[in-house]
């Protein structure tokens, strides 16, 4: 079984912010943040919240719902100014959807929306519908004072929506490794990670999550067209291309414009590459992303 997806969407936040902006509040330059992230400008909210961000998404999909069985809707962050009710359950109320659905928010950090694929994948049956939307303001919670991470992060939303299908394909790898030490967020604080330790992380268990999920769909790293890997850093994607064997070619990126902007940074890439022409018809997806747990999602499937 596979997924049709009947469209993407995603949205920038209003304020760009380059790196001469960290120069004045930070040991920092230019050139050290490209050389060692390779972003070179990310995004952050002016006078909007998580959910306005989804509830934007939400509407630019929402001309292909009619006619649809929408059954699940998924929303993905770690940053929500809402906590009841659901964001997702304020995207079926935004869409005037039927009541007969699942609606949920997720956190599983930057690995969000790959997770909450792999969930609505799991959940629907041929034929019905759903929706999985990432939103993040990290920047509400960034310590401008912390170089690790003021410097990395940004805000985006983008989403899909997709039909559950009988042909295609669709094969997936999820693993979590109970670290709560080297990337979290306590209540009303700011965002604290271990740089090094989650790179480490990343450049070790995304190739093998990679290899698990391309052994389980029996396809080579030559089979893949397309590799979509969460734009958390550039030396990051280095790595993970050089040790999976993939050709650098196939690993698209956007975090020079974005930042990481965590659970968003999968469909806005994706969102970027449909609208602008680069995806055919049975072209082979890879989908890979990491973050908080720690936790690794990965999918190979079919653009279909």
């Amino acid at each position: 079984m596979g997924i049709s997806v009947l469209k993407t969407a995603g949205i920038k936040a209003e304020k760009a912010v380059n790196n001469q902006y960290f120069e004045g509040i930070l040991d920092t330059s230019d050139e050290w943040i490209v050389t060692r992230t390779g972003i070179s400008e990310r995004r952050f909210v002016r006078d909007e919240n998580t959910m306005e961000m989804a509830l934007r998404v939400a509407r630019q999909l929402g001309d292909s719902v009619i006619g649809r069985d929408i059954r699940l809707i998924l929303h993905a962050s770690f940053s929500p100014d809402l906590i009841v009710p659901s964001i997702a359950a304020k995207i079926q109320l935004e869409l005037g959807l039927q009541p007969d659905m699942l609606c949920a928010d997720i956190n599983i950090g930057c690995a969000g929306f790959v997770g909450a694929l792999i969930i609505a994948e799991r959940y629907l049956r041929p034929g019905e519908c759903g929706m999985v939307v990432a939103s993040e303001t990290i920047s509400d919670y960034l310590d401008f004072s912390d170089r690790t991470t003021a410097i990395l992060f940004g805000d985006g939303a983008a989403g899909i929506l997709f039909e559950k299908t009988e042909g295609g394909m669709f094969f997936a790898d999820v693993k979590t490794y109970g670290n709560d030490e080297d990337l979290f967020m306590k209540k009303g604080g700011k965002v604290s990670m271990r740089g090094n330790n989650v790179y480490r992380f990343a450049i070790d268990k995304v190739p093998l999550s990679v290899e698990t999920v391309l052994e389980k769909s029996g396809l080579s790293k030559d089979d893949i067209d397309h590799v979509l890997c969460h734009q958390a850093n550039i030396r990051i994607i280095e790595q993970i291309c050089k040790r999976t064997g993939i050709s650098e070619e196939k690993f698209h990126h956007n975090l020079e414009r974005y930042g990481n902007t965590s659970a968003a940074s999968v469909p806005l890439l994706w969102n970027e590459l449909a609208e602008g022409g680069a995806l055919k018809r049975r072209d082979r997806l890879l989908l890979t992303a990491f973050g908080a747990g720690l936790t690794v999602s990965s999918v190979v499937m079919e653009w279909q």
